[in-house]
């Protein structure tokens, strides 16, 4: 009897207790019914770690979130992400999604299932929470025909061609200059590999016979570039030489009316595109005379001009004129010209009314011509120069000397040199030609 009301008295006091500190034994109604991350479908870079919001839900009771699964979407299926290489995991109170990198981590989208359970039950909310993992690191790589480069140098150990135009870096996420060069063997004091804002590679001085291992690398605030390429240069001495190609040179006046190609002092004239010749249209015009050179004081001014005047229809046309002899492309750096360019008021200098001088392989220029089809090659010749690049500065005559320097790449043993007469307006009432052209080569000498 006395055990008994011990007890009694225990069990009271115990409950005065609870009653005391508000102990509520109450269950939730339910299982979690809803559960909603705002901030979902997010991009983030794979390299860096992130965590999302907490999620909104309308459960009751003491919750506990967990990760179910991770499936890694590709283009037709799905992988389950095992928990060994998994990068993602969840606060178990709060709900909010974490990532880690991990070695193993592959780039895309991921859909993760979460788990939210109380004291009532769990319930399983797929792919609650979604995102893609993507690579923000930079990018480097080279466009070059081959990684093996060949490195001109005089004797004095200087660069031909300080501008290494075989090889050009192009760069993604990232500035030309955040790219690292680490060049091998060093180079002598004084010396730098630089890379321009062009991305063209140039020495700042002279260099060694010998063959440098060069390195490109980058790095931005996701990390290092991924790939690293690679360049070789092997140097070579060589010097060059100047040799005569072509000089315009024009004894006698000719005036064909009506002709769309002829050919005349050695060179061979030609209309490529424009409205049909008339009767009422002077296409060429080639005289030797200075009495209407805006440089009256000139010796010897050898004059020929390219009329693009028609009275009736259009005048957008192009022609071109062509030294007829073809000339060597083994060991040519660079091309040289000089031009004696004139312009008179009919014609407006912009870049639809220009002279172009452009080179071409000889067994691409014969094609085109049997085809009949250079007004469709003509832009894919090596530009050498273009009026283009100069404003009329006087009304009347225009006149302007140029020496111009081109370096090109001629896949032929044999080349010809193209001079284009573009008149790409509406309405051209007079006429541009070249009171002189020399062409010359410069080519390379090896010891």
């Amino acid at each position: 009897m006395k055990k008994l009301l011990i007890n009694i008295v225990a069990m009271l006091s115990f409950t005065a207790c609870l009653t005391e500190h508000d102990v509520d034994f109450t269950l939730p109604a339910e299982a979690p019914q809803t559960l909603l991350y705002h901030q979902n479908d997010v991009v983030k870079p794979f390299t860096l770690s992130f965590e999302g919001v907490a999620p909104e839900t309308m459960a009751d009771g003491a919750l506990n979130y967990d990760i179910s699964k991770v499936a890694w979407i590709q283009a037709s299926d799905t992988t389950v992400v095992e928990d060994s290489i998994n990068p993602f995991s969840i606060n178990q109170e709060t709900g909010v999604i974490q990532y880690t990198p991990h070695d193993s981590t592959k780039l895309g989208a991921y859909l993760i299932d979460v788990m939210l359970n109380n004291e009532v039950g769990t319930t399983a909310f797929t792919n609650a929470y979604r995102a893609v993992l993507e690579d923000w690191r930079p990018i480097v790589f080279i466009e070059a025909e081959d990684e093996n480069i060949e490195l001109l140098i005089d004797n004095a150990g200087q660069p031909l061609s300080s501008i290494v135009t075989d090889a050009k870096v192009n760069v993604v996420r990232c500035e030309t200059s955040d790219v690292k060069i680490d060049i091998t063997p060093a180079l002598p004091e004084g010396t730098q590999l630089l890379l321009h804002s062009t991305g063209y590679l140039y020495f700042t001085g002279a260099v060694e016979q010998n063959t440098y291992t060069v390195v490109l690398s980058a790095e931005n605030e996701y990390g290092e570039a991924q790939e690293q390429p690679m360049l070789y240069f092997h140097t070579k001495v060589a010097s060059t030489v100047e040799r005569p190609l072509f000089e315009m040179e024009i004894t006698s006046n000719y005036k064909p009316d009506g002709l769309t190609e002829f050919e005349f002092e050695g060179m061979f004239f030609k209309q490529i595109s424009g409205p049909e010749i008339t009767s009422a249209t002077t296409w060429w015009n080639i005289n030797r005379e200075k009495k209407n050179h805006p440089d009256q004081s000139r010796n010897g001014n050898y004059i020929t001009r390219c009329y693009a005047r028609t009275l009736e229809e259009n005048s957008q046309a192009e022609h071109m004129m062509v030294p007829l002899g073809s000339f060597d492309t083994e060991n040519l750096q660079t091309i040289m010209t000089e031009t004696g360019v004139l312009f008179n008021a009919g014609v407006d200098i912009t870049g639809d009314q220009r002279i172009e001088i452009r080179a071409v392989g000889e067994t691409a220029y014969n094609e085109a011509i049997a085809n009949n089809d250079v007004a469709s090659k003509i832009d894919d010749w090596p530009l050498v120069y273009t009026t283009a690049e100069h404003e009329r500065t006087e009304k009347g005559w225009f006149f302007i000397h140029h020496n111009a320097e081109a370096g090109v790449k001629i896949n032929d043993a044999k080349m010809k040199i193209v001079v284009l007469y573009r008149h790409m307006g509406a309405i051209n009432s007079g006429y541009m030609g070249l009171d002189q052209l020399k062409v010359t080569g410069k080519y390379l000498l090896f010891d």
